[in-house]
């Protein structure tokens, strides 16, 4: 049989096999069978997708939600008559005005960027005004979402922080995932950068300076500091953020906030360029908030595991650095040492010269080379000789009243036992004892 021959059999086969499936197909269809229907897949996919990125509306159309205040309308249970009352429901868009006045406001942040003193100041607040009227005439979209931003600049660069800052911060609860964060980032981080350096009280108002908060500025720049942590906890500047947040604390003097904040860079952002500077300002604020022997050693173990680690890590730096870290470790030694030697010490005049001498054999073994050698010597000096453990106070007293021990007697009774049978055994041993 030739080629042609061929395809013309072929042709009327193929034709008879799709006009006996085409019914099945359609029939499986009717039926309901999505995994033999592949078109009907296809539409629950799209319907899937469009129920998770967004809502189907009164006319049927699929909207994607663009802020949270239009996630919270779609998953409101508010009655229908309450939903249609601002700012409960959807409220209707005036797309044209907010357009219009989106416009207006770039007009006036153009003259204000050319502007000075104080018409400079005055155009770009006119500007943020004009950009959260433009925001409020469409919400929950792109435009509000840039307009919100904007009018946070517009504060920025009037220097009027507190109000750009709060700008800032209903942007990102607005818009999480906005396309502005690290923008935004990067303004905040300077605002509390700069609130940082004016250590005011609480009770000192400000009603004068645009730039500053009501009052308590330094704690304010803290706030912002921590609140844009929290909220950009993967930014560019995570890192910045939180080595700024450990200075400050460090700065203060408040030695354990300052540590926590230098180990929580150093275990989540290892790929920082501040990790040198962490383990080292965090070993000298561990060393810093070490209170005594009479308290915690935690201190002293997080100081001494970060010189390891610093030494390991980062030989160069610090072998540049080698003079204070030699410091460091060399206190940490006479730290631990002090802790053992007061423990003896506590023992010795308790007269518990058995677990002095433990304390003391410690410090000959590991600290030879510090001060409290010589003292543990004169501690084991001390009690050789002496009991292992004080006689009790009136102990004559156990034998006049009964005790409630049943244990003792047996064990004392075993224990004699024992001692006899040992006896014994050696005597049977020698030959002069046999009869």
């Amino acid at each position: 049989m030739n080629r042609q021959s061929r395809e013309h059999t072929c042709i009327p086969f193929r034709f008879h096999w799709l006009k006996l499936a085409a019914p099945t197909c359609l029939l499986l269809s009717s039926l309901g069978c999505a995994s033999l229907n592949p078109w009907k897949g296809e539409d629950e996919y799209a319907r899937a997708k469009n129920e998770v990125e967004g809502y189907e509306d009164r006319e049927g159309n699929w909207i994607r939600p663009e802020g949270a205040r239009a996630n919270r309308r779609v998953n409101s249970n508010l009655p229908k008559i309450l939903q249609d009352i601002p700012g409960l429901g959807e409220r209707p868009a005036n797309k044209d005005k907010a357009r219009q006045q989106y416009r207006e406001a770039d007009q006036l942040f153009e003259q204000a960027k050319n502007a000075e003193g104080t018409q400079r100041r005055d155009l770009f607040r006119k500007a943020g005004k004009k950009y959260l009227a433009a925001g409020k005439d469409w919400t929950s979209s792109a435009l509000e979402q840039d307009a919100m931003f904007m009018a946070a600049e517009s504060y920025y660069f009037a220097e009027d922080y507190p109000k750009a800052e709060n700008q800032y911060v209903k942007l990102m609860k607005e818009y999480p995932r906005t396309r502005w964060q690290d923008q935004v980032d990067r303004r905040r981080m300077e605002i509390g950068h700069y609130w940082l350096q004016f250590p005011d009280k609480f009770y000192n108002l400000n009603f004068t300076d645009d730039k500053r908060p009501l009052n308590d500025t330094e704690n304010n720049g803290k706030r912002v500091l921590e609140k844009l942590r929290l909220d950009s906890p993967t930014s560019r500047l995570a890192d910045d953020v939180t080595m700024e947040i450990a200075n400050t604390e460090f700065k203060r003097e408040n030695w354990p906030e300052a540590l926590d904040a230098y180990r929580d860079l150093i275990t989540i952002y290892a790929d920082s360029p501040h990790q040198f500077d962490a383990h080292f300002l965090g070993a000298k604020s561990a060393l810093l908030a070490y209170q005594g022997a009479q308290y915690t050693s935690e201190p002293l173990e997080h100081a001494e595991k970060l010189l390891k680690q610093m030494v390991k890590q980062f030989p160069e730096k610090a072998l540049e650095n080698k003079d204070p870290i030699r410091e460091m470790m060399a206190e940490v030694k006479f730290r631990k040492a002090e802790r053992l030697y007061d423990e003896a010490q506590y023992r010795a005049n308790k007269e518990e010269y058995a677990a002095a001498k433990i304390y003391c054999d410690r410090i000959l073994e590991d600290f030879s080379d510090t001060p409290f050698a010589d003292k543990a010597r004169e501690i084991i000096a001390k009690g050789d000789g002496k009991p292992s453990v004080p006689t009790p106070y009136m102990s004559w007293m156990t034998t006049v009243f009964p005790t409630r021990d049943k244990i003792g007697p047996i064990v004392k009774a075993a224990e004699e036992n024992r001692a006899k049978e040992s006896k014994g055994v050696m005597a049977s041993g020698d030959g002069s004892t046999r009869r």
